[in-house]
């Protein structure tokens, strides 16, 4: 057997050698997670950025599909009562065509309205979404598991408390010995 002196300077260095792969193990885990949280944060706000933008282009083609229906409205209106002066009908019959167009037109305002508001909340869903999906990245995230220096001293002295003693003359010794 070697001496104990040599003994604990080896235990001494196992378990320092175990700590720091220990600790360096922990550090390359918060590293990869640290890495995986910012691509998830990169991620959310692209998805978010090209979401926004496509909420915008809805708001800009709704308003212009608006203006449209508005104008096609107002040239009817005026194709009808044009037409109506030239063959010299007025009245009730004028009325009812303007009174149709109105309704035509309220009609198709409506519609758009509601696809532009339907498909406003699709594109807050898929927000929604987008945020679920980075936190779930988050989530999986693995624990990182910092070392103990205190644990491994201890570990160290407990080994060494089976395996050595000290003799009578107070010089330490192995147990079996």
């Amino acid at each position: 057997m070697c001496d104990p002196t040599v003994m604990i300077a080896m235990q001494i260095a196992g378990a320092a050698m175990s700590y720091m792969a220990a600790d360096q193990q922990a550090k390359e885990q918060t590293r990869r997670n640290n890495a995986i949280a910012t691509e998830a944060d990169r991620s959310y706000k692209e998805q978010v950025k090209m979401i926004d933008r496509r909420m915008d282009e809805e708001k800009l083609a709704s308003v212009q599909a608006e203006q449209d229906v508005m104008v096609d409205a107002r040239n009817k209106k005026a194709t009808a009562i044009a037409s109506a002066g030239e063959s010299g009908v007025a009245g009730i019959s004028i009325d009812s065509i303007l009174h149709e167009v109105d309704y035509q037109e309220g009609t198709v305002l409506n519609r758009n309205l509601t696809s532009t508001k339907n498909t406003i909340a699709k594109l807050n869903d898929d927000k929604t979404q987008a945020y679920s999906q980075m936190a779930g990245r988050y989530n999986s995230l693995s624990s990182v598991q910092q070392p103990s220096f205190l644990g491994t001293a201890l570990e160290v002295g407990s080994s060494l408390s089976t395996e050595l003693k000290f003799d009578s003359n107070g010089d330490l010794a192995f147990r079996n010995a």
